[in-house]
């Protein structure tokens, strides 16, 4: 087919056939949720990453902590309790959601799959 207005071929759509056109879709369906999946999975990386970090930072503090007070104090000092992290607890929800939002996808891979 020539388009009169530019000069250029446009290649002729050729017609699927029902189930062509099913398996088709089926395969695009996949790809989608496949690729969420992934997005979501590197998120859920990502946030247990900024924990480990988190967790690994406070446990350096409280053991230069330890280590300061144990040297002015006695051989019974107190023991140091981790103070109260506004940003680990966001991450945790963070975390917790992308889990809910991943274990809705076996329930999607199914529908994909009837």
């Amino acid at each position: 087919m020539i388009n009169s207005n530019s000069g250029m071929v446009t290649p002729k759509r050729t017609v699927l056939s029902v189930s062509a056109r099913k398996i088709k879709d089926n395969a695009a369906d996949w790809h989608n949720l496949l690729s969420k999946w992934e997005t979501l999975n590197n998120m859920g990386f990502s946030v247990v990453n900024k924990i480990g970090n988190i967790k690994i930072s406070a446990l350096t503090e409280n053991k230069v902590e330890l280590e300061c007070s144990s040297i002015a104090s006695d051989f019974h000092s107190q023991k140091v309790h981790p103070e109260y992290n506004e940003e680990f607890e966001m991450l945790c929800k963070e975390l917790h959601d992308t889990l809910e939002n991943l274990m809705k996808f076996p329930i999607n891979f199914q529908k994909c799959k009837e």
